[in-house]
């Protein structure tokens, strides 16, 4: 009986090993498998890029080489209003790194799965400090060239936040990069016709949710609010400590219901 239960023992052990093993073996594979994946995001500057340098910004390329000189010109003549607006005098260290088709741009950022996702309206980004767009030129199938061109600066104004507060949450830094660079209007009837984000939406960190809870159209107005409630200096306090008892003496939840009756009363 005591040798069966020994017996009984070791099979068992020896089991847990054999499934140990696998465990241990599937994470490996994973692993690697993720490595492989994000190799294209490990250096944003393809074999074949030239440089241009400028007063506020330098601009990597491919082959499109109009096309970037373009996107430099723009880029370079308004990026000083966005710096000096942050709170900068002086030029960053901030890349643009843009590329000749869609898909590349994609795969800096999510590695060579990227171009699968199917954001066909993702033409541009920023990994840090540094922003990465897809070339006018070719500007994918969603939108045109003047799109792309006057992304960068959107791109450049959360490239020079990260030099600032590198963990921002989403909303704040979108909101501040859709207020400082797109210059959309804000209609009553989108009021009527969207739901504005719940205070859980705010606090995302996933651009999906961001995007699908109607940040884009709103989150201009958040920043909006504060800059003509609190002040322009109040906001840049804000996106460097987050810390919103310090800035205003009330906690995010209560600052987001002031931006909801703000909405309801000013857009009437």
């Amino acid at each position: 009986m005591k040798l069966f239960d020994c017996n009984e023992k070791g099979i068992k052990r020896a089991g847990k090993k054999k499934v140990s093993r696998y465990i241990w073996g599937a994470i490996i594979c994973l692993c690697f498998i993720c490595f492989i994946n994000f190799i294209p995001t490990f250096n944003l500057k393809t074999s074949n890029m030239s440089l241009i340098e400028g007063k506020w910004v330098n601009i990597y390329y491919e082959t499109e080489k109009d096309a970037a000189e373009d996107v430099f010109r723009y880029a370079d003549a308004e990026t000083e209003y966005i710096a000096e607006k942050l709170g900068f005098d002086q030029k960053q260290n901030i890349g643009i790194y843009i590329y000749d088709d869609q898909s590349t741009m994609q795969k800096k950022k999510y590695g060579y799965i990227g171009p699968l996702l199917g954001l066909d309206w993702y033409i541009g980004d920023n990994i840090g400090t540094d922003v990465i767009l897809t070339s006018p030129a070719n500007p994918g199938k969603v939108h045109d060239y003047d799109n792309n061109k006057y992304a960068v600066l959107h791109e450049i104004v959360h490239a020079y936040i990260s030099v600032k507060n590198p963990d921002i949450h989403l909303w704040l830094t979108e909101g501040t990069a859709l207020y400082l660079s797109n210059g959309e209007e804000f209609y009553k009837e989108y009021l009527e016709e969207m739901k504005i984000p719940t205070y859980e939406d705010t606090c995302t960190r996933n651009p999906i949710r961001f995007s699908n809870c109607g940040g884009y159209t709103f989150a201009n107005t958040y920043i909006e609010y504060l800059e003509s409630t609190y002040g322009w200096n109040k906001v840049l306090e804000l996106i460097e400590t987050e810390n919103y008892e310090q800035v205003f003496g009330k906690n995010a939840k209560e600052i987001y219901d002031e931006w909801v009756l703000y909405l309801n009363n000013y857009y009437q």
